[in-house]
């Protein structure tokens, strides 16, 4: 219940309030309006962990295969992510869509064997394989502008 009382503030009325007065006092030409607070009720808000991890759908796999029994390092994005050897010949990675720069180089980084640029998810393309080696350089199949060389 609202009672107006001689301290409250005073309002002038005015055409098109879209105010729901709970009681109008009127006198003396003046319009005293009392309201109650609205309080409004949300749903509770549930806070997801970050980062949101990816759904492994989204991943693109990349298949590499080291030809030939030359030594070499694989680098993406100026990181070192393989380095076929004797044995370990083939490797696989998850990588999400995007750019990634890649180099393939042989034991010494500045021996550089191919260069280029990584296009990963342009397509609805989930697979990519890169089959490589010193003497007959790299090939890129999945997708036909996945390898964009230098």
């Amino acid at each position: 219940m609202a009672i107006a009382l001689p301290c409250a503030p005073i309002a002038q009325a005015q055409e098109g309030t879209t105010a729901e007065p709970d009681r109008i006092i009127r006198s003396n030409r003046r319009v005293i309006i009392r309201q109650s607070p609205n309080i409004f009720r949300q749903p509770s808000i549930i806070i997801l962990p970050y980062p949101r991890p990816e759904p492994e759908s989204e991943q693109v796999r990349i298949e590499f295969d080291a030809r030939g029994d030359d030594w070499g390092a694989v680098y993406l994005n100026n990181r070192l992510v393989y380095r076929p050897h004797n044995f370990d010949r083939q490797e696989t990675l998850y990588l999400p869509p995007g750019g990634y720069r890649l180099e393939i180089t042989g034991v010494v980084r500045s021996e550089v064997w191919a260069s280029g640029y990584l296009d990963l998810g342009r397509d609805s393309s989930r697979l990519v394989v890169i089959r490589f080696s010193k003497a007959e350089g790299i090939t890129v199949s999945g997708s036909p502008y996945v390898w964009i060389p230098d």
